[in-house]
């Protein structure tokens, strides 16, 4: 019996806090410029602004994709995974949500930490799976464990039975 049910899952590294941060700093910046100018006129565009332009783009449009289906697991890691990445249900050995501190990977982000690989974006759950022939272990982050840990309940009863 094939199960057709489909789990996708988008997350992003804006918050609240980063993006009152980032106001806050270029608001600083903008002061600065405008404060040390002549005659109270901001000429030109600064380098830190623009180097801050850059890095908030930059933030602002990663994104990490997941899905899980009757194939396996695929994430897409936006702008360091272009071409999805995919786990057959053959290839994993184990597999479950687990609660984990971003410590343990060196923090947020596309990380190798000693306890594997870790595709994180925010908060502190995420997909553990290790990989069957090579024992590699992954970490993909997850807005949503209870949903996610009945997903993954559904497909490896499907697929060990």
């Amino acid at each position: 019996m094939k199960n057709n049910l489909i789990y996708r899952e988008s997350q992003s590294f804006i918050t609240w806090w980063l993006c009152l941060l980032y106001l806050f700093v270029l608001g600083a910046g903008v002061y600065t410029a405008w404060s040390n100018s002549n005659e109270g006129k901001i000429e030109g565009f600064s380098v830190g602004a623009l180097i801050g332009l850059i890095a908030f783009a930059i933030i602002f449009f990663m994104r990490l994709r997941s899905r899980i289906d009757q194939e396996g697991i695929h994430i897409r890691f936006f702008p360091f995974i272009w071409k999805e990445k995919t786990w057959g249900w053959d290839e994993i050995g184990d597999v479950y949500v687990k609660r984990y501190s971003p410590w343990e990977y060196g923090g947020w982000g596309y990380r190798f930490g000693r306890e594997g690989t870790a595709f994180t974006t925010k908060g502190s759950y995420g997909i553990h799976l290790i990989v069957s022939k090579n024992g590699a272990k992954m970490l993909i982050g997850t807005q949503k464990p209870e949903k996610v840990n009945e997903i993954l309940k559904r497909y490896r009863q499907v697929n060990q039975g």
